[in-house]
């Protein structure tokens, strides 16, 4: 059941069990969780079932600190949040990320990949990617190819991505259920707290035109995104009580979130063997994306931190082609409403292409890449856990009553050495292999390049809200559960005590399935919908 807040008159009476706040990967996976579990889940999302600019400017945030590109965008307020954006890429996150490791002050998180394992296999079923092949040497040996020689201190792995990006549309059937009520244009703008401020009562939701409703339930979940999850708790800790959730003073510390960064330059000087080992491949209409790592034992060596990189190809007329493969795609797949029509000159002047594209991907099963490409080594650093960046609230309020966030990102030295002993590695082993000359960026010969460095936006915002065991150390208990409260959740990559260089997504989906699981372990205590008047 989906209802409009900004329109309705009057909400549906509706018995809850749970109250999630935030419809997109996070929420909408973690509640058809509840759901198929017997739960009833009243879900509020800010957006609509499309971007609104009105809805969408409730996001701005305040920038400072290291440069970087697109600093403000890449989170959506829509039912499906960010996913119906994003390109669908996922990956676990490493034994050694998820460990605590001596030469990384704050690394560790408060339990092993082992705990994660059930529930990183049930979110490739949330994802549509329960037919993935799973084991990286079985994906080579269905492209008959070997993986490249790339030396001791690298490791080559594969990514995996959705066949279904938009998880509004992988949901559709879950969303029409009875057990489920979704009330979309209804942002969170307030907690209303317990006398002694140990519970949430209800959460106040308004829409940007100033209607008004507060919601209630046995338990609440945020599941906000990073940044959004930071600032709406700190201005809930203005409330008597609050503070219970903040008594290590962490909340809004060490953001994190990938550096993204066209290290170098790369010649094919053996184009067949670079795209044989580097380009995406194809299998049983699944795309698997080759990249490679550094090995832990050259981390700890090293003293350096955790990350990957990629060879990219970047056609001339690039943004021309991402427009009609998406053209391609939603018209193959049945889209037709979701096609833009004005893409189509695009496809005639880009046919030739086209028909290389396809030839390379339903015969060769490999992404085509052509000669007059410029082809870089991309590198994805994980940051310090104990980074420096930080969330913090200005002044300024939007159009829902809340103060808008300042972000201060960081980039710093030991996250810079890293990228530059990387990129020299991977230089000297490609090199080795006679497939590529490597040219890196100039601003790699110095100690404090990365200060004359606009970084690329990954969108993989991390930390804040840190996990841990007790309230001296973090944010969330294991569970998820805010320190202090008894009945308040967050589900959120904000969590995060250490990001590594891994995609959040599949982590964070598997993370709600492990909190759907513990709700429904807990003893069950439903209520309704405290309704009361929809007004201006």
């Amino acid at each position: 059941m989906i209802f409009d807040l900004e329109s309705v008159a009057s909400l549906p009476e509706f018995v809850a069990d749970v109250c999630v706040v935030g419809a997109g990967v996070a929420g909408l996976v973690l509640s058809a969780e509840l759901v198929r579990q017997g739960k009833r889940v009243l879900l509020i999302e800010s957006g609509g079932t499309e971007p609104e600019a009105a809805v969408q400017n409730l996001n701005a945030c305040f920038y400072t600190g290291q440069p970087r590109r697109t600093a403000h965008a890449g989170h959506c307020r829509v039912l499906g949040g960010t996913s119906t954006a994003w390109g669908g890429q996922i990956l676990e996150l490493t034994d050694g990320e998820l460990a605590s490791r001596t030469w990384v002050p704050g690394s560790g998180w408060p339990f092993s990949k082992a705990e994660l394992k059930p529930y990183y296999e049930r979110a490739l079923i949330a994802e549509g990617l329960s037919s993935a092949v799973q084991r990286d040497e079985e994906v080579w040996q269905q492209m008959k190819a070997d993986p490249p020689p790339l030396g001791k201190e690298l490791e080559a792995y594969f990514t995996r991505w959705c066949p279904e990006p938009n998880f509004a549309r992988l949901y559709g059937e879950a969303l029409n259920s009875s057990k489920l009520c979704v009330l979309l244009h209804a942002t969170a703008s307030a907690m209303l707290l317990s006398p002694d401020g140990a519970r949430v009562e209800g959460v106040r939701a308004r829409t940007c035109s100033g209607r008004q409703h507060d919601f209630t339930a046995p338990r609440f979940v945020f599941c906000l995104g990073t940044i959004e999850t930071i600032r709406f708790l700190l201005q809930a800790g203005g409330v008597r009580g609050a503070e219970a959730w903040n008594r290590s003073g962490l909340l809004g510390r060490h953001f994190q979130s990938h550096i993204d960064y066209n290290a170098a330059s790369v010649a094919a000087e053996d184009a067949l063997r670079l795209r044989r080992w580097f380009a995406n491949a194809y299998l049983r209409g699944l795309k698997y994306h080759p990249k490679f790592r550094l090995s832990v034992a050259e981390q700890q060596e090293r003293q350096i931190l955790n990350i990957a990189g990629s060879i990219t190809c970047i056609h001339p007329a690039e943004m021309e082609l991402r427009r009609v493969k998406r053209l391609a795609r939603n018209f193959l797949q049945g889209r037709k409403s979701e096609s833009r029509w004005q893409d189509l000159p695009s496809l005639a002047r880009q046919s030739g292409i086209m028909l290389m594209l396809a030839y390379g991907y339903r015969v060769q099963r490999r992404a085509w890449w052509s000669r007059d490409s410029a082809f870089w080594l991309r590198v994805h650093c994980e940051q310090e856990p104990k980074s420096q960046s930080r969330v913090t609230l200005t002044d300024v309020r939007d159009s829902v009553g809340l103060f808008q966030a300042k972000l201060d990102w960081r980039v710093s030295p030991l996250e810079w050495r890293t990228i530059r002993e990387f990129t020299r590695q991977v230089r000297k082993n490609l090199g080795a292999l006679g497939v590529t000359k490597i040219l890196c960026q100039p601003e790699l010969e110095l100690e404090d390049g990365f200060g004359k460095v606009v970084f690329d936006n990954s969108y993989h915002d991390m930390g804040g809200t840190r996990m841990s065991e007790g309230p001296a150390d973090g944010v969330v208990d294991p569970n998820l559960k805010l320190h202090g409260m008894a009945n308040a959740y967050l589900c959120s990559a904000s969590v995060f005590p250490a990001g590594g260089f891994s995609n959040p997504t599949h982590t964070l989906i598997a993370l709600a399935i492990r909190l759907a699981d513990h709700l429904v372990s807990l003893q069950p205590r439903a209520i309704s919908i405290e309704h009361r008047t929809v007004h201006a």
